[in-house]
């Protein structure tokens, strides 16, 4: 069977979506108020909802004036839209903006989002959870941070509605969680294999000593060890630490002695960006590391025009999702809200579309989360293991300095010949 396709952005997203559903904090609930509508002879009138009517469709969960009397299909939202940092906020509101997309897009006219504001903490984002229950929510997109999905999945679990989070820490998936993002697991998996198979038998590692640099780390211990190749030197720096010149020089000197023994078989993976990517990455080639025998690598983070002019990247190697696909992503986010979208956009828009295309009216089960053969987003062909993380398809992007990034190995089109 072919992977379902569901969630590559149409060609009919011309107009804006729908106006987004205002974001709960926590007040009352609004009841439907009685609207005028046209009738088949094109006259005014006011439609007239019984009391009965009016109190069945508040007792079935928050219903809007316009879609009383349907089957609808509730997904709560919850994200942290009045978190104290603006860089949480813009990614929440992205997200947020994200969905409204992908519903215009595959969504019909019984589905409704109900965003709500955890703050990004615990204890708020319970109570939208419980909050969410109450309005009769089929499905939750959300949370952002992996504490608060421990939390809203473990109140969602008590009525079997599962949680469709962002949050890329696998040790919250699970239950009724599954994790619409990419994990940092995921990518370092996909750049080693890719380098494994052009002969690459040595890796090396220089990072942030942070929650982020000692899981790209892990993963490549892990990967390392199934693929028969072999760690050679890890160097952690603290975060902080813009010219990690010690840290640097260490793994220099284990990287030149093995490409002097093997060279092109040696690979640096550095999982950094921006402008500490810039000022980190040359910090090799100038304690001795000749850059036309060792092959560098980085995880999604490398995915930023602004370092592919870097000399010491230019040849190097990183997982992104499919470029062409993205593109067009972004071309219509920008169309639609007038600016780029954030870096986690896309997922929202993924999570909503599969949120859309697996509705149906006897709700969601795990069975058809846990689809073996997949579904196709803008991110890349992705399926849910039984453990609730996310199995990826991620092309391999090359910087090549005046040309950009560009892709050298496409995601694999299916999951035939891979069981999980």
């Amino acid at each position: 069977m072919l992977a379902a396709a569901l969630v590559f952005v149409s060609a009919c997203a011309t107009s804006a979506p729908r106006p987004p559903a205002p974001i709960s904090s926590g007040g009352p609930r609004v009841d439907p108020i009685i609207e005028p509508v046209e009738t088949a002879e094109g006259e005014i009138e006011q439609e007239e909802l019984t009391e009965e009517e009016i109190e069945q469709a508040l007792a079935e969960g928050v219903t809007p004036p316009h879609m009383v009397g349907r089957d609808i299909v509730r997904a709560a939202v919850l994200l942290p839209f009045s978190h104290p940092n603006r860089n949480v906020r813009a990614e929440a509101e992205g997200l947020l903006a994200g969905i409204e997309m992908g519903l215009f897009d595959h969504g019909d006219q019984n589905f409704l989002i109900v965003p709500k504001d955890t703050a990004g903490t615990q204890s708020v984002a319970e109570e939208r959870a419980i909050e969410a229950l109450d309005d009769g929510a089929d499905i939750i997109l959300g949370p952002l941070f992996a504490a608060n999905v421990e939390t809203v999945a473990r109140v969602a679990e008590e009525e079997a509605i599962p949680v469709l989070a962002f949050s890329n820490d696998r040790r919250v998936a699970g239950g009724n969680a599954w994790l619409a993002s990419v994990s940092p697991e995921e990518e370092v998996a996909r750049i080693m294999e890719f380098a494994r198979l052009r002969g690459i038998e040595s890796f090396a590692f220089l990072g942030p000593n942070n929650g982020y640099g000692r899981r790209v780390e892990a993963a490549m211990r892990a990967e390392a060890a199934g693929l028969g190749a072999q760690v050679i030197s890890s160097g952690f720096y603290d975060p902080s630490n813009d010219a990690p010149t010690d840290e640097a020089s260490a793994v220099a000197n284990v990287v030149q002695a093995e490409a002097t023994r093997i060279p092109e078989r040696v690979a640096v993976l550095i999982p950094e960006r921006g402008v500490k990517l810039r000022a980190v990455a040359p910090l090799l080639p100038y304690f001795g590391v000749d850059t036309r025998y060792v092959t560098m690598l980085g995880t999604s983070r490398w995915n930023d025009a602004s370092v592919w002019r870097e000399p010491t990247l230019i040849g190097g190697y990183f997982p992104a999702a499919p470029p062409e696909d993205v593109a067009k992503y972004d071309r219509d986010f920008a169309r639609i809200y007038g600016k780029a979208p954030t870096a986690l956009s896309s997922l929202g828009y993924d999570a909503a579309s599969l949120a859309a295309a697996l509705a149906d009216e006897e709700g969601y089960t795990p069975e058809e989360f846990n689809n073996p053969d997949g579904f196709r987003g803008v991110n890349g062909l992705f399926r849910f293991r039984q453990d609730g993380t996310a199995q990826r398809s991620l092309s391999v992007m090359q910087v090549t300095g005046d040309e950009g990034a560009v892709e050298v190995e496409p995601g694999r089109e299916d999951f035939l010949e891979d069981v999980f």
